[in-house]
């Protein structure tokens, strides 16, 4: 059986939970706002494993499952009272450490992968753990600095957040000059443009599952009805690189982000996301990738 925690409103969560249903698997859903609402959580500190989640009458010892799915968004920022904020802020908390310890498969420890809290460690360290160039970068708070960086991009460049948060990638223009000043009260992250599609490929274990994007605009998540989907199959050392990343990280579910240079061929890392928006990809690959993530889940340990 798996434990699967999420939100009931968030589309990739039950889209995943469909999954498992027509998979055939046993599975028992927990919503973390209801959760927080209307139930407790009890943690035996000398036993994680014997933790239980209760809802009502409903109560799930973690111990008991097989499995678990985890897609812990934090939702205490929408919380109508400080007093449920506090609740749901100290039980995603108390959860993502208890999934470090409890018996059977994981997906995905939430602890595990950390290295997304700021978007240079993150690019240069797993970036070399798949073998995989990174695109020229700059991270700085100076404006003489990024500056100079910017002139010297041969393709342009581009800007965005550099903490986890998320951000939308920008086309840095003559105008964006004059807010240079600007970065003495936050760094900013520059890096010179790739030109060329983008690639996300949904990381299973060891399985690899890719797509192509052409867009218009520089985010392809910006726009919709102008986009190019079409699968790929990504290259051996792409495919080779992904998995030795779900190793190292410690997580079995990766969506892994590359551009594509157009004029060399040339593939550059860009992140990875340990709790990626999966439902939409998957449906253009007619389910592959819930299959994938409901066999893992299921296979016996």
């Amino acid at each position: 059986m798996i434990l699967c925690l999420g939100l009931a409103a968030d589309p990739t969560f039950t889209a995943g939970l469909r999954a498992f249903r027509r998979a055939g698997l046993d599975f028992r859903p927990v919503d973390l706002p209801s959760l927080a609402m209307r139930g407790n959580i009890r943690i035996p500190l000398d036993s994680p494993g014997d933790t239980v989640l209760s809802i009502g009458d409903d109560r799930h010892r973690v111990g008991d499952f097989s499995a678990v799915w985890c897609r812990l968004v934090e939702v205490a920022s929408a919380a109508p009272t400080p007093e449920l904020a506090a609740a749901s802020a100290g039980q995603t908390e108390a959860l993502a450490r208890i999934l470090e310890f409890v018996p059977g498969r994981v997906m995905n420890p939430p602890l595990r992968e950390a290295s997304g809290f700021t978007k240079v460690l993150h690019s240069v360290a797993l970036g070399e753990v798949g073998g995989w160039q990174v695109p020229e970068t700059c991270l700085t708070s100076d404006p003489a600095e990024a500056l100079d960086f910017v002139r010297g991009c041969r393709t342009g460049a581009i800007f965005k957040g550099a903490s986890a948060t998320k951000t939308w990638a920008t086309v840095f223009e003559p105008h964006h000059e004059s807010r240079l000043p600007l970065l003495v009260r936050l760094p900013v992250l520059f890096q010179e443009r790739v030109i060329g599609p983008d690639v996300r490929v949904h990381v299973v274990g060891d399985r690899s599952f890719g797509e192509l994007i052409d867009s218009p605009v520089l985010d392809y998540r910006t726009v919709r009805g102008v986009n190019d989907y079409r699968p790929l199959e990504p290259p051996p050392e792409i495919a080779g690189g992904c998995a030795r990343l779900t190793a190292h990280c410690g997580v079995p579910l990766l969506g892994v982000d590359f551009k594509i240079d157009r004029v060399t061929g040339e593939w550059f890392f860009l992140e990875a996301n340990s709790m990626p928006c999966f439902e939409g990809y998957d449906e253009r690959a007619g389910g592959a990738i819930s299959r994938a993530i409901a066999g893992w889940l299921g296979a016996e340990a």
